[in-house]
């Protein structure tokens, strides 16, 4: 377990030095993804415009929660903000520093995060629900055009 606790420290270190100038764009899109918003936002707006992506959303809530508590009760994993105090691993303390922000700041087993895969799951179905919206409308302007092409060669 100290191997994937430690590569995921390393990844969460890449993260915060790399892209920490999308620091306010991901928590963003953390927010907006939260699981929590599938029941009062995106349930009832998705249904509205279709059953099907709507029942998706439901779908995607109940098993990917399921899942991660699964999942958390298998692993127990810590939350590598405090992981890195409590190991072994790194000698002499030199344990790295990793930065904590509101959204990291909960109790409980952190291995593997709910809220990623829950916010991953809820992008999933959006985006995929929004790109097959748009390629039929794209599709029904191309058969509209050549329509209108047509009748003007007659």
């Amino acid at each position: 377990m100290d191997l994937l606790h430690s590569s995921g420290v390393l990844i969460i270190q890449y993260l915060q030095k790399d892209y920490r100038s999308y620091q306010s764009f991901l928590n963003f899109m953390s927010h907006v993804g939260d699981p929590r918003n599938i029941f009062s936002i995106y349930f009832p707006l998705w249904f509205q415009i279709s059953r099907v992506v709507g029942t998706k959303m439901i779908w995607v809530a109940v098993i990917s929660d399921w899942l991660n508590l699964i999942f958390k009760w298998i692993l127990f994993g810590h939350r590598p903000y405090w992981w890195v105090h409590e190991t072994r691993i790194y000698p002499n303390q030199t344990s790295p520093c990793l930065e904590q922000f509101p959204i990291t700041c909960e109790t409980g087993p952190g291995s593997p995060s709910g809220h990623a895969m829950g916010s991953s799951c809820v992008w999933y179905i959006m985006v995929s629900a929004a790109l097959r919206y748009t390629a039929r409308q794209k599709d029904k302007s191309a058969i509209n055009l050549h329509r209108h092409a047509g009748c003007r060669s007659i």
